[in-house]
């Protein structure tokens, strides 16, 4: 029987309440591999701890204790948390965090949950086994906060473990060695990717995350109150939501299940009866073809535009500059001299953003426009010349300039102010989306 791997994000964790619906689920389905993310907020917690002065540190090693001996109280272990709490210590009076300190810092939280857990499990009589991620996780050297998985070392190493084919393992997300042993993190939000990787290692039959929403919607629920939960989807247009801002998944964890051809189901730890999202290998998910699956809105959006118009620029030469900037450009476009790109403002600093400025200025006009959101549309009907002309004419006489950007045949982005996107949205989503009953 093919292995299945079950994914508990940090919501999932946060109670005792919630950690004794993750015991039942996991009780009552055994899956093969559980993989499992820190406690909600302890991440965010354990980053502020590396960046605060030496003096604010203790306050939030007591923090970090609190909150887990709260939970351990509740549960009633036997569970001590001195040997973490002593790590961090270590670190408090130190001038500065490296990236090499901050990972093992960071993965405190994860190291922490999973033997929580781990001792949970066993306390209620359900003997799982322990498999620490860093024997499994097998990363490159050259990054310790966005490591990159070494598959090849990894499948090399995976039978060399000689798990049981008759127990469950449990082990922790975000977080793997590389070849000197020294702890190296997956990127924020990696757990799933660990998840993903383990799955397509171990040839599972399918990958299950569960979080604190009921699966996949055709738009944000805390935006679009009528959002409906979508069944089933491909893995391009699951790809196309978690790139253009939507968080069910970190977009990293689709390329083993890709690449493996294994299904992922989404759904919620809190509400199993309601069902999920089940993501796999197709290009046809339901009976019709022209469909708009979903909409998703990502905020705090530039629009760069450089006129070349008096010089002879290739778009060869845009790209070599932003290469040397820690920026990822998005759906970017050249049309009459003019060389358009978008840059999420939450990743891209301030100083990175006045610096570039001035390295594009040598090559022709730049024009940064502030303050917008990206809508996109989602699914194979947005190919269709009818919708193109219809969501064009539809805001032409909006008194703010509309940029649609075709990103490929399953994608259309219009790029928009920030204050208007919410009303932009319902108004696609109604006329798109909601007349296509997808739950």
């Amino acid at each position: 029987m093919l292995p299945v791997v079950y994914k508990f994000g940090g919501t999932s964790l946060a109670t005792a309440e919630s950690i004794r619906k993750v015991y039942d689920i996991v009780f009552a389905n055994q899956p093969r591999f559980i993989v499992v993310s820190a406690i909600a907020g302890i991440t965010d917690l354990l980053d502020t701890f590396c960046s605060v002065p030496r003096r604010n540190r203790e306050e939030i090693i007591r923090d970090f204790e609190q909150r887990h001996r709260e939970i351990v109280a509740e549960l009633q272990l036997t569970f001590s948390l001195d040997s973490w709490v002593d790590k961090l210590y270590s670190y408090a009076d130190k001038q500065e965090i490296s990236l090499k300190d901050r990972a093992e810092i960071l993965a405190l939280g994860e190291d922490v949950s999973a033997s929580l857990f781990h001792a949970f499990c066993h306390k209620k009589g359900f003997f799982i086994e322990f498999l620490e991620a860093r024997r499994v996780i097998l990363t490159d050297n050259v990054s310790y906060d966005r490591a990159a998985p070494d598959i090849v070392r990894m499948r090399d190493n995976w039978d060399q473990l000689n798990l049981s084919l008759e127990k469950s393992y449990i082990t922790q997300g975000f977080l793997g060695a590389n070849s000197l042993g020294e702890t190296t993190l997956l990127g924020r939000g990696g757990s799933d990717y660990t998840g993903a990787l383990i799955a397509e290692i171990s040839q599972a039959n399918e990958v299950h995350i569960y979080t604190d929403v009921n699966g996949v919607y055709t738009m944000d629920p805390r935006i679009i109150k009528d959002a409906q939960l979508i069944p089933e989807l491909s893995f391009e247009e699951m790809h196309h939501l978690a790139r253009f801002g939507a968080k069910i998944l970190y977009p990293s964890m689709l390329s083993p299940c890709i690449r493996a051809g294994i299904p992922i189901f989404v759904t919620s730890t809190f509400d199993i009866t309601k069902g999920g999202s089940r993501i796999y290998a197709t290009d046809k998910t339901t009976d019709y073809e022209t469909r708009v699956i979903a909409l998703s809105l990502r905020q705090n959006q530039c629009l760069w535009s450089i006129d070349c118009v008096l010089a002879t620029i290739s778009l060869d030469e845009i790209l070599h500059v932003l290469e040397a900037y820690p920026i990822l450009p998005d759906l970017i476009t050249s049309q009459n001299a003019t060389i358009s790109f978008i840059t999420d403002n939450d990743e891209v600093p301030e100083s990175v953003i006045c610096d570039l400025y001035k390295q594009l200025s040598h090559l022709g006009s730049v024009q940064i426009l502030h303050d917008l959101a990206l809508i996109t549309m989602i699914g194979s009907g947005v190919i269709s010349t009818q919708i193109v002309t219809e969501v064009t004419n539809k805001f032409r006489n909006y008194p703010f300039p509309v940029c649609c950007y075709f990103q490929s045949s399953t994608t259309l982005s219009l790029a928009v102010p920030e204050n208007l996107a919410g009303n932009i949205v319902e108004q696609l989503h109604n006329v798109y989306v909601k007349q296509d009953s997808v739950a």
